[in-house]
């Protein structure tokens, strides 16, 4: 027999969790309550047969079972759970606008709130800033499709494959060009703004959700992501403000913009200090003779900026990842064919303490 420790991160003024499990081939019936409890831990304390695995799910004391899939341990492991009772989907809050002078209007912006979150009172959740909010969880205006973040991460809680966060959709199709870029490009013509929408969100949207929802905050706890436009606008604030901004991604960034301004500005300035974890992505031209640039998606472009990062010392595989999607076009259809991969590379499931907020 081996010893196994399941440990679940869930508040016993909340109920009392047991767990129920089987291995039908191996003969082996588990129903076990916790073997301790703490006011936010309850830890179970199992004897396995060497090499068994074991299929089990969480109940709580009133009946309730945890959403999701069915969860697997291996003999010998200590693994950490997170179980939702109450609630197996996010919920979608109203929108809400704050003003930004440099352009004389509001800007608009969503909030998803993960499944636990009404559940869940002495929780804490990092929180991702997302450009194109009006495509985030509806068809943009633009192109009809949706980036589905909505569905996407539902899928990702339900397999337990990414932490909960919240997410914050910002609408950016008004003004674009102007918003998401730093600099004037004068083939547009427009752009510039970028570094005041950066600033904006940091001092006006960073703590006005603050405010009012439960998050973490630090760059570690706030991440940008964005695609086209938003992804160039992603990866800029968060290697010009890496105090604010710990992680980004950019799907199918416009580093193009102003004869490519932010790899120029990557290769002849120093590195930040801290260094954010950055994502990289794009589609590109299933024939190499394409020379529509939807269809290419400006993979020379991400590459090159891929490896003017490399040379700034950032370490593919770890702080900086690059990814190419061969046939896939530059536009939403795409972006929501592989958002699942940013989104566990950025949020994988937790571990250690659990993210509780303090007592008021």
């Amino acid at each position: 027999m081996t010893k196994t420790r399941i440990e679940v991160d869930y508040p016993v003024s909340r109920g009392l969790v047991s767990l129920r499990g089987a291995d039908p081939d191996l003969g082996i019936e588990v129903e076990a309550a916790p073997s301790r409890v703490s006011r936010q831990r309850q830890v179970f304390e199992l004897e396995l047969p060497d090499a068994s695995l074991v299929e089990f799910k969480l109940r709580r004391d009133d009946g309730e079972w945890a959403a999701g899939r069915n969860l697997w341990v291996s003999a010998g492991e200590s693994i950490r759970v997170e179980p939702v009772f109450e609630r197996s989907f996010a919920t979608l809050e109203p929108r809400g606008s704050l003003r930004f002078e440099p352009l004389d209007r509001d800007l608009e912006f969503q909030l998803l709130l993960p499944p636990s979150y009404g559940e869940r009172a002495d929780k804490r959740y990092p929180v991702l800033y997302v450009q194109d909010g009006q495509a985030a969880f509806e068809p943009d205006p633009f192109d009809g499709r949706s980036l589905g973040l909505d569905s996407t991460l539902g899928e990702l809680w339900e397999l337990g494959a990414v932490r909960e966060v919240i997410v914050v959709a910002i609408r950016t199709d008004r003004d674009r060009d102007e918003l998401l870029t730093p600099t004037f490009d004068a083939r547009i013509p427009g752009g510039g703004k970028a570094a005041a929408y950066r600033d904006w969100i940091v001092s006006t949207l960073v703590p006005h959700v603050a405010a009012r929802y439960r998050t973490l905050d630090g760059p570690d706890n706030t991440s940008l992501l964005g695609s086209s436009m938003g992804g160039f606008f992603s990866f800029f604030a968060a290697w010009t403000r890496p105090g604010e901004f710990g992680r980004a991604a950019a799907l199918s960034g416009s580093f193009w913009w102003d004869d490519r301004w932010m790899i120029r500005e990557v290769r002849r300035r120093r590195a930040p200090a801290p260094l954010p974890w950055i994502y990289l992505d794009s589609g590109a031209a299933a024939s190499p003779f394409e020379d529509d640039p939807s269809r290419s998606d400006g993979l020379h472009h991400v590459s090159a900026l891929h490896a003017a990062l490399a040379g700034k010392g950032m370490n593919p595989g770890r702080d900086l990842h690059m990814l190419a999607f061969p046939g896939m076009e530059h536009g939403n259809a795409a972006w929501s064919e592989r958002l699942a991969i940013p989104l566990q590379l950025m949020f994988p499931p937790a571990t250690g303490k659990p993210n509780a907020a303090p007592r008021r």
